[in-house]
């Protein structure tokens, strides 16, 4: 625990939040000269940074390509501090019936045009590489040049990163309050002329009338696969960007009082192989109310697409 003296001291910017983003910021501002505090209620990548699928994927925007690519640039300026795997993978975007399959020709046809190499396959051609899918697909896409990584290791590596470029980073402290002119931690004031929260779900507590929230999302790892995954599997069946963003924007309590705010905004099977054999399953994406009893199905959720898909030893 830190302690009121060693927090009194002034900085240029304090950062609350030790997962990939405030990592991040703390890096990119230590390196650039200036005096950076990273403060983190719990430990690094703790919360949803150490938790996720760890995916670098194509999109049809160029401004999301050229994001993942300069983000790779970046990643590998860090990789030798803590090995995170950072692998290319090809990526399969699967569809299940006859409107998801014009709609991954369409996505495949929009990547092709930003120069993004994506060819379709057909279901003959997708069982042949793995046959442990179930047949009642309706073909896919592969896209070439997706990347994978091991999201908390790749944390722990950019707060390395910032701790050699001269940040601090003090954990176990838990920032009640941003001011002017600093933070009101547990443990004393911190003067800083810059604040960055990057705390997911506790921005609305930090940020008071913040017009967004946080979303949650949810994933499963499986044992070791007695198979090859050949690609990282995604299924056609994200909703418009609509819908995606009730994830993220505050409830009014009409919304909560109706119930059902917590139900996810996305259920669609997606498929990350892991460099030990494993495998982790998801996806999901549901509005954050940030207590432990969210998402109780979401295990049953998650798992029963995957279970249709039979991608796992015995269709489990």
């Amino acid at each position: 625990m830190a302690t009121l003296s060693r927090l009194s001291r002034g900085r240029d910017f304090v950062v609350i939040g030790g997962g990939i983003a405030g990592c991040t910021v703390a890096y990119e501002l230590a390196r650039r000269g200036l005096r950076v505090t990273l403060l983190e209620q719990r430990s690094i990548a703790a919360a949803a940074s150490g938790r996720n699928m760890g995916l670098l994927l194509n999109q049809v925007e160029p401004e999301v390509v050229q994001i993942m690519r300069r983000s790779l640039d970046v990643y590998r300026e860090v990789e030798h501090l803590v090995d995170f795997d950072l692998r290319r993978r090809d990526q399969l975007l699967l569809a299940r019936d006859q409107d998801q399959l014009e709609v991954t020709d369409s996505r495949r046809l929009a990547m092709v045009g930003i120069g993004i190499e994506a060819e379709m396959m057909s279901v003959a051609a997708i069982r042949a590489e793995l046959p442990q899918l179930a047949p009642e697909i309706a073909g896919g896409a592969v896209v070439r040049g997706a990347w994978a990584l091991e999201p908390a290791a790749a944390t722990r590596a950019f707060a390395e990163a910032a701790r050699e470029a001269g940040a601090e980073i003090l954990t176990r402290v838990r920032v009640a309050a941003a001011l002017p002119g600093g933070v009101l931690t547990d443990a004393g004031r911190l003067a800083a002329d810059g604040i960055v929260v990057a705390a997911g779900p506790w921005l609305a507590d930090l940020v008071p009338g913040a017009p967004v929230s946080a979303a949650r999302g949810w994933v499963m790892r499986t044992g070791r696969l007695p198979f090859p995954l050949p690609w990282i599997i995604e299924e056609m069946s994200w909703p418009d960007q609509a819908e995606l963003g009730r994830a993220a924007r505050l409830p009014t309590v009409a919304e909560v009082a109706a119930g059902g705010y917590d139900r996810p905004v996305v259920q669609a099977l997606a498929v990350a192989p892991l460099a030990n054999g494993e495998a982790l399953l998801g996806a999901s994406l549901a509005p954050s109310l940030r207590e432990a009893v969210e998402g109780v199905d979401m295990p049953q959720r998650t798992g029963a697409p995957a279970r249709a898909a039979r991608p796992g030893p015995g269709g489990g």
